[in-house]
C-alpha cells in the first residue's frame, strides 16, 4: 500500500497514471457499459452549469450594454440638480464650463381629463435645449426640441391614453391651464424624477407650466442643468468646481459613471441572489456525480480487487474512475454552457425590451468559458471524495473476502480527505466570488450554502430514521416492504432525498417569500389604513383640504407638516468629513430629510429610550429619532447634530428614540421635532384619507383640482398594483432558476433509480419466487417511490417553512404567516414526481424472467 498510495490525500503518482493510455482505454470501455446511467447524471450537471451560465451571461451582457451606452443612461456628461433652483449667476458660471447646456424643471402633480371625471398622478418635465445630448426624444407626430419647448400643449406616454381611452387632441387640465394633447412619447429622455416608474411622464413647455400656476405653489419641483463637455475636458475637475460653488451640498451631481454604478449595485444584489440558486443547482449536480461515482465504485468493487491482484497500482485504479467522473463533468459542463448560451439568446430576443439598455444576443465568450470550467472543476472535485474508498479495497475482495484491508478510523479517514474538502471549499468560494465583489461575502455565501445542504441532509437522515421506527407490523405488507426498501444495502436514499428535497425547498421558499410580501401589502390595505396621500398642501390650505375631503364623505385620517433639511454635522464634526472617513454612509449625508413637528406619538411608533414630548429650552433642540436612523448616523441618546434647513443651521440633540412600524402606510418620519420650532420654516403638509374598496378617487381629485390645483392625490392602490406586478416578474425569474435546481434533482433521482434497478429486479424475482404476484411487487415499488417523495417533500418543506419564519421575524419584522396550500401542493407534487420517475425507470422490473435474472446473480 505504501508503494502506491500516500498516507493522506490523493494516491501517489496519480498525475502520471492519468497520462497512461491504459487508464483511458479501461475507463472508456467501462463507461460504455454504464453509458445510460452516467449520462443521466451528466444531465444534472447540464442544468446546473446552464443556470450559472445564464445568470452570469446576462450580467456580463448588461455590463457590456451599460458600458457601451453609459452616456445614454444619463443623456449628458454631468447632471446638476437642485430643489431650490439656480440663480442666473450660477447658471452662467456652470454654462461656461461646458460646450452645451440644457435645463429642465420637473415635478409631480395631477393631470385631469377635461371630458372625464378622472385624473392621474404624472411627472411633468419641461426641457429647454438639446437634452438628451447622446440620444433623441422621439414623439408621434415627430417634433424638434424647439417645437416641444415652445408648444402650447403636452406630450404623454401612450399608456396614459390607453388607460383613459383618450387620443391625441384631447383636452387636459394641468393646474390652472387647459391644454391639448399634442402627441405621444415613443422614446423618452432618461428618467430623472423621483416617481420614475410609478408616475407616467408628461412633456410640456415652460410657458404651459407658468400658465398652470403650479410652480408658484408646489414645493416638490426639482431643477436640472445638463452639461455636454468637450472631448478633452476634465470631468472630475469640473465637478469639483461645481461643488465648490455649493458649500452646503444642496446640489446633487450625477455622471454616467455614477448612474452606471447605481444600476450596477441593483444588478449586483439581484445577481447574488439568483447566482446563489444557480450555484445550488450546480453543487447539487456535482453531488449527483459524486453519487454516481460512489455507486460505480461499489458496482466495480470486484473488478478493482482483481486489478489489485494483478499488481495494478492504486493510483491507476483510482485514475480509471476519476477519468469517468471527468467525462461526466466535462460533457455536462460543455453542454450546460451551450444550453446556457441558447437560453441567454432566447431571453434577450423574448424579453430584451424589459432591460434598461440594449443587450447583445449572445453572452461573452469568456463568461461561458469561466462557468463551463467552474462546473467541470466542481464536478471533478466532488468526485474525489467517493474515489478515496478505492484505496481501502483489498485484493482479497476478489474472492469475496474482507471489506477492507486497512480499517481506517473515521477520524483518520476525515484527515485523509481534508485536502479535498479544502479544495472544494476554495472552488465554491471562487464561484461565489463571481456573484460578489467582496471576498468576505463570497465566503459567507459559501458557508450559507453548505449549511443549507448540511441542514437538509440532517433533516433527511432524521426523517428516514423516524420513518423506520414509526412503521408497525400491523400495517399492510406492501407498504411495510416499500419502506423497508429504503434501507436496502447500497441504497442511495439520502442522495434521493437531498436532490428532490432541495428542489422543493427552493421553489417553496420563493413562493412563501412572495406570499409573505403580498400578505404585508394586504395588511397595508386594511380598512383602517390610508390609501390616498394628498401631497404639497400649503399651510394655509390644510383646513380647506380637510373640508373638501369630508364633504366627499371621506375620513380625514392624518395631516403632518413637512420641512426639508440636510444633515450638516454630528457631534460637532462635519458630516462630509465623517463620510470621507467612512463613519457615515454616503446616503445619510446626501439625503434630503423631510421631517415633521408634533408633541405626540402616533399608533405606529413605540418609545425605546428617552421621553416625548420634551420641553424646548436653551441649547440644542430636542428631537425624536427613529432607531435605525440613529444607528446609521452613529448617534445615541444625548448626542448632538446639526441640520441645515434650507441654508439655516439648527443645533439639535437626540432626546428620544422611536421604533417605527414602516409596514403601515401612516405618516412616519425619521426625525420628529417638537412644536414651536419649525413652524416658520418653508414647507408643506401631507394629508391622508381612505377611499372605500372598489370606489374611485376621481371625484375627490376633480374637486381638489378646482379648488387646490397644486395638491397632488397619490392613489396607493395603483402603486400597490405595480408592486404586485413587479413581485410577479421577480418571482418568475427566481422560480425559473428554482425549477433548474428541481430538474437537476430529478436527473439525480432518475440516475439513483437506474443504479438501483438491478437490485429491484433481483428483489422482484425473489418475491415472485416466494409467491408474490407482479401486481404486489408493483405496489411495493409504488409505495417505495411515494415514500421517498413524501420524505423528500417533508424535509424540503420543513426547511422552507423554517426559513420563511426567520424571514418574517428578522427581515420583515412581521408575524410569521403559514400558507398550508403551498406546502400541501409541494408535498403532493413531490410524491407525484417521485412516483412518475420511478415508474418510468422501473418499467420491466416486475416482468423480468426469473431464470435470466438468477443467472446474473
Amino acid at each position: 500500500m505504501s508503494a502506491s498510495g500516500s498516507s493522506s490525500g490523493l494516491p501517489r503518482n496519480l498525475f502520471r497514471a492519468l497520462l497512461h493510455p491504459w487508464v483511458w482505454r479501461v475507463a472508456w470501455r467501462d463507461s460504455r457499459v454504464e453509458a445510460r446511467r452516467l449520462l443521466v447524471f451528466a444531465s444534472a450537471v447540464i442544468t446546473g452549469v446552464a443556470a450559472l451560465a445564464t445568470i452570469h451571461g446576462l450580467r456580463g451582457s448588461l455590463d457590456t450594454g451599460i458600458e457601451r451606452q453609459s452616456r445614454g443612461l444619463l443623456g449628458a456628461d454631468i447632471q446638476v440638480s437642485s430643489r431650490g433652483g439656480f440663480s442666473a449667476s450660477d447658471q452662467e458660471a456652470i454654462a461656461a464650463m461646458a460646450e452645451e447646456v440644457a435645463s429642465e424643471v420637473s415635478f409631480s402633480t395631477m393631470l385631469y381629463w377635461v371630458d372625464q371625471d378622472a385624473g392621474r398622478l404624472v411627472q411633468v418635465r419641461a426641457i429647454q435645449g438639446g437634452y438628451p445630448f447622446y440620444s433623441n426624444i422621439v414623439t408621434d407626430p415627430a417634433t424638434s426640441p424647439d417645437e416641444r419647448s415652445e408648444g402650447q400643449g403636452i406630450f404623454v406616454e401612450p399608456a396614459l391614453l390607453e388607460q383613459f381611452a383618450e387620443s391625441v387632441g384631447s383636452q387636459v387640465r394641468l393646474g390652472q391651464a387647459e391644454v391639448p394633447v399634442l402627441g405621444t412619447i415613443t422614446e423618452p429622455a432618461p428618467r430623472s424624477g423621483r416617481f420614475a416608474g410609478i408616475a407616467p411622464e408628461v412633456y410640456t413647455s415652460e410657458a404651459v407650466i407658468e400658465a398652470s400656476g403650479l410652480l408658484e405653489s408646489t414645493s416638490l419641483a426639482r431643477y436640472y442643468l445638463y452639461l455636454r463637455l468637450a472631448e478633452d475636458a476634465d470631468s472630475m475637475a469640473i465637478q469639483e468646481r461645481i461643488r465648490a460653488m455649493n458649500p452646503d451640498e444642496s446640489w446633487r451631481i450625477q455622471t454616467p459613471e455614477s448612474r452606471k454604478e447605481r444600476i450596477g449595485k441593483v444588478l449586483d444584489r439581484f445577481e447574488q441572489f439568483l447566482g446563489l440558486i444557480a450555484l445550488a443547482a450546480l453543487v447539487l449536480g456535482a453531488i449527483g456525480v459524486a453519487g454516481a461515482v460512489h455507486a460505480q465504485v461499489r458496482r466495480r468493487r470486484d473488478t478493482i480487487a482483481v486489478f489489485r491482484c494483478l499488481g495494478v497500482p492504486t493510483a491507476s485504479a483510482f485514475a480509471v474512475f476519476l477519468v469517468q467522473a471527468c467525462l461526466i463533468g466535462g460533457v455536462g459542463a460543455i453542454l450546460g454552457g451551450l444550453f446556457g448560451a441558447l437560453l441567454h439568446a432566447g431571453l434577450i430576443l423574448g424579453f430584451g425590451a424589459a432591460f434598461p439598455v440594449d443587450l447583445p444576443t449572445w453572452p461573452r465568450l469568456w463568461t461561458l468559458v469561466n462557468t463551463t470550467f467552474a462546473g467541470f472543476a466542481v464536478c471533478c472535485g466532488f468526485a474525489l471524495l467517493p474515489l478515496m474508498g478505492i484505496r481501502d479495497i483489498p485484493p482479497a475482495a476478489a474472492l469475496g473476502g474482507g471489506e477492507s484491508a486497512d480499517r481506517v478510523g473515521k477520524g483518520r479517514r476525515f484527515l485523509r480527505a481534508l485536502p479535498i474538502y479544502l479544495f472544494l471549499f476554495a472552488i465554491l468560494c471562487l464561484l461565489s466570488l463571481m456573484n460578489s465583489a467582496s471576498v468576505g461575502r463570497a465566503v459567507q455565501m459559501t458557508v450559507a450554502l453548505l449549511i443549507a445542504f448540511l441542514v437538509l441532509t440532517g433533516l433527511a437522515w432524521v426523517i428516514v430514521r423516524l420513518a423506520r421506527k414509526i412503521v408497525r407490523p400491523s400495517w399492510p405488507y406492501e407498504f411495510r416492504q416499500g419502506v423497508a426498501n429504503l434501507y436496502r444495502p447500497r441504497n442511495q436514499t439520502l442522495l434521493f432525498l437531498l436532490s428532490l428535497g432541495l428542489g422543493v425547498f427552493l421553489i417553496l421558499s420563493v413562493l412563501l417569500a412572495r406570499n409573505l410580501l403580498l400578505e404585508q401589502i394586504r395588511i397595508s390595505e386594511a380598512e383602517t389604513m390610508p390609501n390616498v396621500y394628498l401631497v404639497d398642501v400649503q399651510p394655509d390650505q390644510v383646513d380647506g383640504v380637510r373640508e373638501v375631503v369630508e364633504s366627499e364623505g371621506l375620513p380625514f385620517l392624518e395631516s403632518a407638516p413637512m420641512v426639508t433639511m440636510r444633515l450638516q454635522a454630528v457631534n460637532g464634526e462635519p458630516a462630509s468629513q465623517l463620510r470621507e472617513e467612512g463613519k457615515l454612509p454616503d446616503w445619510v449625508v446626501r439625503r434630503e430629510y423631510r421631517s415633521t413637528y408634533r408633541n405626540t406619538l402616533n399608533e405606529t411608533e413605540t418609545t425605546l429610550a428617552g421621553t416625548w414630548p420634551v420641553e424646548v429650552g436653551q441649547g440644542p433642540v430636542p428631537v425624536s429619532v427613529e432607531e435605525d436612523m440613529a444607528s446609521d448616523m452613529g448617534m445615541q441618546l444625548g448626542d448632538t447634530f446639526t441640520m441645515n434647513i434650507q441654508g439655516v443651521p439648527m443645533e439639535a440633540r437626540v432626546a428620544h428614540l422611536r421604533l417605527v412600524d414602516w409596514s403601515r402606510f401612516n405618516l412616519n418620519f425619521f426625525m420628529v421635532f417638537p412644536e414651536g420650532v419649525l413652524e416658520g420654516a418653508p414647507g408643506f403638509h401631507v394629508a391622508t384619507t381612505r377611499i372605500p374598496d372598489g370606489a374611485s378617487s376621481g371625484g375627490l381629485q376633480r374637486v381638489l383640482a378646482e379648488q387646490f390645483p397644486n395638491v397632488s392625490a397619490i392613489d396607493l392602490t395603483l402603486i400597490l398594483e405595480m408592486v404586485r406586478e413587479m413581485l410577479g416578474r421577480v418571482s418568475q425569474a427566481v422560480e425559473l432558476l428554482a425549477i433548474f435546481t428541481l430538474i437537476s434533482g430529478v436527473s439525480i433521482l432518475i440516475g439513483a433509480l437506474l443504479h438501483g434497478r438491478e437490485q429491484r429486479m433481483q428483489e422482484s424475482v425473489l418475491l415472485r419466487t416466494l409467491g408474490a404476484s407482479s401486481w404486489q411487487v408493483r405496489r411495493i415499488l409504488l409505495w417505495e417511490y411515494a415514500t421517498l417523495g413524501f420524505l423528500a417533500a417533508i424535509a424540503g418543506a420543513l426547511l422552507a417553512v423554517g426559513g420563511n419564519v426567520l424571514l418574517a421575524i428578522y427581515a420583515f419584522e412581521a408575524e410569521a404567516q403559514f400558507f398550508p396550500g403551498f406546502v400541501f401542493a409541494a408535498v403532493f407534487g413531490a410524491i407525484g414526481l417521485s412516483v412518475l420517475a420511478g415508474s418510468l425507470v422501473s418499467r420491466g422490473v416486475c416482468n423480468a424472467p426469473p431464470l435470466e435474472v438468477l443467472r446474473r446473480i
